[in-house]
This record gives structure tokens, sequence and C-alpha cells, in this order.
């Protein structure tokens, strides 16, 4: 482990590091699968037909990037005809993040001047890292804080929505709709709709917080089919709440998470409204104690250590947004795609 760095220098450090592309996941596989299980078994039987019809436009990118035909061949033997459509949409809902850091340009901040994209599906060769997040701010004392980039998760949710209610082409439509499967989910993780800022510099949704887990709490984050990984920053931790299997490998264990979940009933449409709760869980439950500032004391701390406490209460968070996140996409996609 690093030696701590003094204050002053770590506080100009991260400032640096903020100025350069952060991670940006939102629920791990296992969590936007989750998110999809839930949506699917509210969609309509017309809207299901349409999705697959739509899912069957999607091209694979590269070996790393796969689509339909790759997404079918990896598919459990023996499934069900249904059950091979609900894994291929939960599936569906990981795309937005195995374009990252996968050959497509890959950026989590705004290209200077840009307040809306343009939209060209498929043949975009960048990856949009800043679709999937809103940074909104606020900070732990009086420091002022920046406004909240745009484009955002909340504008794209917004954006798309209109698209796929268009008389677009299929293909475009099929982009608009696999990221919609997948922001929808993302809105609803409460590190993705904020940036804490303390001592002048903001800790990336989570990412520059560092956290330790006791072994007490390892087992909830194993996965059968592949290395063991504990998260190490809160940021991860929250993704991961909901199991952190590789997407292929992850369906049954996401649909046996999602089957568990608390039934909802909602009819809001208005992704702000989303980013707003979120954003009041972050700063309410995500940086509660034990999470301290972003910058770590001179005493030799290096991260904090999360507490059953914690944990319990985040899982809490996490079942109950995958769960509004599912209705929520159930009813855009019942709503608007045509």
């Amino acid at each position: 482990m690093r030696k701590l760095l003094c204050r002053a220098f770590l506080a100009s450090t991260l400032s640096l590091l903020l100025a350069l592309p952060q991670p940006a996941f939102a629920w791990g596989n296992q969590g936007h699968e989750a998110v999809a299980w839930v949506a699917w078994q509210q969609l309509t039987p017309a809207t299901k037909l349409r999705v697959l019809a739509l899912l069957k436009k999607v091209p694979a990118l590269s070996d790393e990037i796969p689509g339909y035909a790759e997404w079918v061949s990896q598919l459990p033997t023996g499934l069900s005809t249904d059950l091979q459509n609900e894994y291929l949409f939960m599936r569906a809902a990981t795309w937005a993040d195995s374009i990252k850091h996968h050959g497509l340009k890959d950026s989590d901040t705004p290209p200077p001047g840009i307040t809306t994209d343009v939209n060209i599906g498929f043949s975009d060769d960048a990856s949009h890292g800043y679709w999937h997040f809103i940074d909104t701010a606020f900070a732990s004392d009086a420091e002022s804080t920046p406004t909240t980039p745009i484009p955002n998760v909340a504008t794209q949710i917004a954006a798309l929505r209109t698209d796929i209610a268009s008389s677009e082409g299929d293909t475009l439509k099929a982009y608009d709709m696999i990221w919609l499967l997948h922001l929808v989910g993302d809105i609803h993780q409460p590190l993705h709709a904020t940036v804490r800022y303390d001592g002048g510099s903001g800790d990336a949704g989570g990412n520059l917080v560092k956290i330790k887990l006791p072994t007490t709490l390892f087992t909830t984050f194993k996965c059968p089919t592949s290395k063991f990984y504990a998260p190490r920053e809160l940021h991860a931790l929250w993704d991961d709440l909901p199991g952190s299997c590789p997407a292929e490998t992850a369906l049954a264990p996401a649909a046996a998470f999602a089957k568990a979940l608390p039934k909802k009933s909602d009819s809001s449409t208005d992704p702000d409204q989303w980013a707003k709760e979120s954003f009041d869980l972050a700063e309410s439950d995500a940086y509660a104690s034990p999470i301290g500032p972003t910058i770590q004391p001179e005493d030799g701390t290096t991260s904090y250590v999360i507490t059953k406490a914690y944990y319990d209460k985040a899982m809490a968070d996490a079942k109950d947004r995958i769960a509004l996140a599912g209705t929520r996409l159930a009813n855009l996609l019942n709503d608007n795609l045509k």
C-alpha cells in the first residue's frame, strides 16, 4: 500500500485525476440484468415482440462487444423459448457497459460546447461515458460547487424516449432502446446521481473514496464462475450489491435476485425526478457513517471499513431502486416503443 501523502499533495493529485475520465459503471452486470428481469415481467405481449425484433438488429462491434447472435450462442442449453427471450432482454441491458474501454472512444466528460448529442446509432465510435450519470454536486461544508454538466443520464433518457416513439428506422431505434435498457438502471444507482466535494475536489461519484470490506461480508460479493472480487471503492461497492458475475453467467443469479424484490407500482415518467431521488439517497445513505472525507486524514487511515449496518442499509436501498427502475423501464417501453 502506498504511503499516505500529505493532504496538500493529495488534494492537488485528486484535482488532476478529476480532469481525466473516471470509471462510470452503475450496478454490475447482475444489477442491470435484475432491472431488466423486473421490466420484462411487466411488458405487454406486443411490446415484448417489438423489443425482440429490435434486439435482432444489434450487431457485434468486436470480439469484446458481442451482439444479438453472440448473446444467443452464449445462452445456457435447454432453455424454453420464453426463458431464452427473457435472458436475451436481460443480457441486452449490459451492452452499454460492454462498449466502454473496448476500442471505442471513451470519455466521462462531455466534449466542449456539446449540449445535445447527435444520435447516429451503431456506427458511432464513441462510448459516451457521460451518458451514464448526472454529476449533481454537493459539499459537506460551505464551499461552492460546479453546475451539473450536460448531456447526462437524465437528458439522454428523455431524448432516447422521444426517439423510440418516432418514425426513425429500426436499426437506429434498436440503438436507442438498448441504451435505454441500461440508462434507466443507471439513473437509479445513488452514486450515479451525485459527486461530493470536499476540500475543493470532487470524488467522481464515490470512485475516489477508498473502502475496506470486512471478511464477514466477502461472501456477498463472490461469484461462482469468476475470480473472487472485493470492491475497494465506495462506487464499486454500490455497483455490485446485487452481485458481481460476468454478463453471460449473471443471468440466473440476477433473475433469482430480482424475483425476491418488492413489487412496485409507479407512474412517474420524469427522469429528473428519478435522479433527484438517487441524489437524496446518496447524500443520506451512501455517504453516511462510516464514510468520511474524500481526502483521507493524515493519521495513516487510507480507507473506511464498511460496517454490517451500513451494508444492510445499502442493500435495502439497492433492492428498492432496482425494483423501481424495472417498473419504470417497463412503463417507458410500453408507452413509447412504436
